[in-house]
């Protein structure tokens, strides 16, 4: 492992509505208090980190995320059809040896291209969406959002990912889409602790329990954090105990933080908070330090 890697932290839930995005972005403020630190918006259908910071000013102007696609070449095609065998998604169909290519269902894989016995698949790049780079004080912001319309929310993922990694620093914090769905698990792939955020209710539960066990299964560092502790009457403790899981953190339920919250305005004036994401913060760092072998 490279020494000087940045410390990554995946902050994921089971649903949405846990206070996931509000504990990454106060985690990655504790953060940037002590050491570099990037906040990176993989929740890239329904970016909302930048609605913390609505005075952020971009540092440059949003880079395009595309991906390339394949473009029929019809002299050259004999409608023989190995194209659409070989397309795992549906986006190119074979009919009576004519082919129909759905640029928007394609994922860009290259398969088709790879496949095609006469060279009648030309590869050409589409847009997807887009990142944008940004700075709030001592933090960094990236943000990740896919194009309207679009349904290519990991190629986003992933190139947002790669990003953060040329951008480097101590510590980054992933928000990542909630739930087990393709973009979350893109999302939560390759960092080095992920932190499940749930609240004391039935729902939530039921959705972490998925969470869990794929954390699990995949052998990702991982543990819980009870947000709205006191709030809800399941006993998220039982379930993470249950499941080999850690809770590594709990942040009680107060009305007037849940009303901030809310309304996008951040707690960094509580004191006895900030605190509290410091030091989580710091736990977060030395228990994936434990799993994977070292960061910075």
């Amino acid at each position: 492992m490279n020494a000087l890697r940045p410390a990554v932290i995946a902050v994921a839930s089971g649903k949405g509505g846990t206070g996931k995005t509000t504990m990454a972005v106060h985690l990655a403020l504790a953060s940037a208090r002590t050491r570099a630190t990037l906040l990176v918006d993989l929740d890239v259908e329904a970016p909302d980190v930048l609605g913390y910071f609505p005075m952020v000013e971009p540092l440059e102007a949003p880079s395009s995320v595309s991906v390339a696609v394949p473009r029929l070449v019809g002299a050259f095609c004999t409608g023989c059809g190995l194209c659409a065998n070989s397309c795992r998604f549906g986006a190119i169909i074979a009919i009576g040896g004519v082919v129909t290519i759905d640029e928007k269902v394609c994922k860009g894989c290259g398969r088709c291209v790879a496949v095609c016995p006469a060279g009648a698949l030309v590869e050409g790049r589409v847009e997807v969406g887009a990142m944008v780079e940004s700075r709030v004080g001592a933090l960094s912001l990236l943000e990740g959002r896919m194009a309207v319309g679009d349904i290519r929310s990991t190629a986003v993922i992933d190139a947002a990912k790669r990003r953060a990694a040329e951008l480097g620093g101590a510590a980054h914090i992933r928000d990542c889409p909630p739930g087990i769905s393709c973009p979350a698990t893109h999302a939560m792939e390759g960092a080095d602790f992920v932190i499940l955020v749930a609240e004391p209710t039935r729902f939530s539960a039921h959705d972490l329990f998925g969470a869990m066990r794929y954390v699990r299964d995949r052998g990702l560092a991982a543990g819980i954090l009870i947000n709205k502790y006191g709030f809800g009457s399941v006993d998220i403790e039982e379930l993470a105990d249950r499941e080999g899981l850690p809770v590594v953190g709990r942040v009680a339920f107060e009305r007037d933080r849940a009303g901030a919250g809310a309304a996008g305005r951040l707690w960094e004036s509580n004191g006895d908070f900030m605190r509290q994401m410091e030091d989580l913060v710091t736990t977060l760092i030395d228990m994936g330090n434990s799993s994977r072998g070292g960061f910075r």
